[in-house]
């Protein structure tokens, strides 16, 4: 049968497919489209679970955030993936009609293929085939909002903008999504992402799938949506659903699509997402014990502003996991939070030089701290492979870096000294080039083949195999920069500045920064970037 609601042709949609299609690329042929549908007018709607909430153990140096139900909160600002444009796929946006919708809020993604024959290699040819189909009858554009060919690319779908020149095309409109019509009585707060081909036999290829997931991790952050969660969503027709906020089309209504083989792959898919967000993600710590949390990372649980704090906060380091953080005085005073335990202090106790520096071990389970003569001070499974404490050095230490291994560390100075011990290897230094401005922060690769330094005006230098991706010199402005994080391939980094504007080099991902919203001076960054 045929319907028509909300200015939008649509037909039933049904296991056996009635609703063959033929689409164009060039030449006609016999395709099946899984269903010409709806744009539907009815409201999703879905559970959103409040914040971490913070149960304090053992007094103010223990934060545990480990028992509390993660919730994701929207992050706009997610970096948006290399996209595929309609100007670029050659969309004839003559054919497009007027009538778009446009939700304020996402709740659902649904997943589709386009059941289209998989000898078809013009993807882009494949993408105006559809367009010219779906617009032959009451159509007004493409029906999905995204569409992932098996190499991997992501294709913009559903027309929402002009774009100004440059602008990222996200897929909305002041910040509302472009509504599609991909899913008979769910189209309203969904959004639709297309895998071309037929995939009931043979499956998607791997880069497709890796496509997929960014596409899905970028979705889900933008609008806050929980990727291995489900709940209650009320489709066009009337009826309340209880449907994962990642679900095949199959989920929504009668048909085979996403195809036999990817339904069964969305359970694997959702974790995938939920990983790659919970495992991207930093904080920003100010010198007042304010604590900014962007990306995966998970909301702070309290901040030295409710503390009495014993000296200023100097430093902060993330766990491994990225569950928790600690924050460090200069007084060697240690504050765990979340995942993070507490092994030790140097509060109370004599330091030859104030607390600097702070790094944890690969496990998580214990830590160094760092004095400004280059003391070090084991806690917990942290070793001591040794330290400048008995040197005569020309400039204060100013931090740590260990290796992924556990088995050693380097140490850096003002004046971009570097000073390794145990497997640390030395790749070159600063200590005899006469700098603009001093060293305020290193950061070593993953890989242990090479490490960056960053100076008070931007400067980045490089040694070994750490790649330049840029730097913040001649950037004019007055706001010095304080520190660096690597990304987790070792081919890009963040450097932070003290008013707490964050900016990318190479791949590493800018989730967001504590401009204009800041109480203190921003003294660090922790974290773990994933590139997407």
């Amino acid at each position: 049968m045929t319907l028509v609601e909300s200015g939008e042709v649509m037909q039933h949609d049904d296991s056996h497919d009635r609703a063959s299609r033929r689409v164009t690329r060039g030449v006609t042929r016999r395709v099946t489209r899984r269903a010409a549908l709806q744009l539907g007018a009815g409201a999703g709607v879905a559970a959103v679970a409040a914040p971490y909430i913070a149960r304090h153990s053992g007094g103010p140096r223990a934060v545990d955030l480990r028992d509390a139900r993660r919730v994701f909160t929207a992050v706009p600002n997610w970096p948006v993936p290399p996209i595929v444009t309609r100007a670029q796929w050659g969309a004839d946006e003559g054919l497009r009609k007027g009538g778009l919708s446009y939700d304020t809020h996402v709740v659902k993604i649904v997943v589709h293929h386009t059941g289209t024959p998989n000898d078809i290699t013009d993807y882009a040819g494949l993408c105006r085939g559809i367009l010219a189909n779906e617009t032959s009858g009451e159509y007004v554009d493409i029906a999905y909002n995204w569409l992932i060919d098996p190499n991997g690319r992501i294709y913009e779908g559903r027309w929402a903008q002009n774009y100004p020149s440059g602008a990222l095309h996200t897929g909305e409109s002041l910040g509302a999504n472009v509504r599609g019509a991909h899913a008979i009585y769910h189209n309203s707060n969904t959004i639709g992402i297309a895998l071309m081909g037929t995939y009931d036999t043979i499956s998607p290829s791997p880069a497709m799938v890796t496509a997929l997931v960014t596409l899905l991790t970028w979705k889900c952050a933008r609008w806050g949506i929980d990727p291995v969660g489900r709940g209650s969503y009320l489709a066009s027709n009337g009826a309340r659903e209880n449907l994962f906020n990642i679900c095949g089309h199959r989920d929504t209504s009668a048909t085979d699509c996403p195809g036999q083989r990817v339904e069964p792959m969305l359970p694997a898919i959702r974790a995938q997402v939920s990983n790659r967000i919970r495992g991207t993600g930093y904080w920003i710590a100010t010198d007042v014990g304010e604590v900014l949390s962007f990306g995966g990372a998970p909301g702070a649980a309290a901040t030295g502003l409710s503390f009495a704090l014993s000296s200023p906060i100097v430093g902060i380091a993330a766990h491994p996991s990225a569950a928790g953080y600690w924050l460090f005085g200069l007084d060697g005073s240690v504050y765990a939070f979340g995942g993070a335990g507490f092994y030790g202090t140097m509060h109370g106790r004599y330091l030859n030089a104030p607390i600097v520096g702070m790094a944890p071990t690969p496990s998580g389970g214990g830590y160094w701290l760092v004095g400004g003569d280059g003391g070090i001070f084991s806690f917990g499974d942290a070793r001591f492979f040794g330290s400048t404490g008995g040197m005569r050095l020309n400039a204060p230490v100013l931090g740590m870096t260990p290796t992924q291994t556990g088995k050693g560390y380097w140490l850096y100075a003002r004046d971009g000294g570097i000073f390794s011990f145990g497997d640390a290897r030395f790749f070159g230094s600063t200590g005899g080039i006469r700098l603009n401005q001093p060293v305020v922060s290193m950061a070593a690769r993953p890989q242990n083949d090479g490490y960056w330094m960053i100076a008070r005006d931007g400067g980045v230098f490089a040694f070994g195999r750490a790649p330049f991706e840029g730097s913040g010199a001649n950037s004019g402005s007055p706001s010095p920069y304080v520190a660096m994080l690597p990304s987790m391939t070792g081919n890009g980094y963040l450097a932070l500045r003290d008013n707490g504007r964050v900016t990318a080099f190479g791949d590493a991902p800018n989730l967001g920064d504590g401009a204009g919203r800041l109480f203190g001076r921003a003294i660090g960054i922790a974290g773990r970037l994933n590139p997407f």
